[in-house]
């Protein structure tokens, strides 16, 4: 069956139909997949009957897994996080508990990984169990947002680098009790603040809720910056929201979309399954 793309929001995100992910794709449908990501950086395959294995062979095709070891959500195993609102007992998950707080971040406008060095490059999460009314996820395309900067702006952003940081993203949430091993692994990183897709030339914003100042700038002035680069991007003409169904996976390209979970607070479990694939070099 041929792969089939139909765009879901106004500049970026498609639905991707004719793909069984259940088989790990050849070589041809990798490439496929890889141009697809470039052009609509959200791509939504479903339904996709598929378990951990199976997503995990489709994301090792786009670079090396990313090592699940932030203590807070860790599942036991080494490739997945879950983004759940109840533990392994089917509990509810208590909101200001580490695992809770952390989850909580999630609602913040964020990049996965650009905490990293190298970042994650591309994500996969699928939909294990679902409530009848299941919370959207926002995207936010921060290549239409470079797009609609000034020159001025444009000129001056592409010569900065960020300090990205796991602590200052969950400092502004009030999560300061993060584990010393979770710090450990993931000291400050820089990143280039303008990123140049190398499969379509296009330049885009690199943005995260870890994305913290610009380097050599006063953190104060600097956070401000960001803030107002936050808001550019998120505006409503670069915003896709995505209504989820059961099975369903999507997978986005972290170096031009920014998302978020959107609030969520019913009785019925919800469990999605997380995966990435990191960038091959630093950035």
């Amino acid at each position: 069956m041929t792969p089939q793309v139909t765009l879901l929001g106004t500049t970026f995100a498609a639905r991707v139909t004719g793909i069984d992910l259940r088989r790990v794709p050849d070589e041809r449908s990798h490439a496929w997949i890889e141009e697809t990501l470039a052009r609509y950086g959200v791509l939504s395959f479903g339904p996709q009957h598929i378990g951990d294995p199976q997503q995990e062979a489709l994301i090792k095709l786009f670079g090396p897994p990313f090592k699940a070891n932030f203590k807070e959500i860790a599942t036991g195993h080494p490739h997945f996080y879950d983004i759940t609102t109840v533990d392994e007992d089917g509990a509810p998950i208590v909101t200001d508990s580490p695992r809770g707080l952390t989850l909580l971040a999630n609602a913040q406008w964020h990049t996965d990984g650009s905490q990293l060095q190298p970042p994650t490059r591309v994500s996969a999460l699928h939909a294990r169990v679902l409530p009848p009314v299941p919370p959207p996820t926002e995207y936010a395309d921060m290549r239409a947002a470079w797009d609609a900067l000034p020159p001025r702006k444009q000129h001056e952003a592409e010569k900065l680098s960020v300090v990205h940081s796991i602590a200052w993203s969950r400092e502004q949430i009030g999560f300061t009790d993060i584990s010393a091993e979770s710090l450990l692994l993931r000291p400050p990183v820089m990143h280039p603040l303008v990123r140049t897709n190398p499969l379509t030339g296009r330049k885009s914003l690199y943005l995260a809720s870890h994305a913290s100042h610009p380097m050599n700038w006063p953190v104060h002035e600097g956070r401000a910056y960001i803030r107002e680069l936050v808001a550019h991007a998120t505006q409503p003409e670069f915003v896709y929201s995505h209504a989820w169904s059961t099975n369903e996976l999507v997978m986005w390209d972290d170096r031009w979309t920014m998302h978020r979970a959107t609030p969520y607070d019913a009785p019925h479990p919800r469990m999605l399954r997380w995966c990435g694939a990191v960038e091959l070099e630093p950035v």
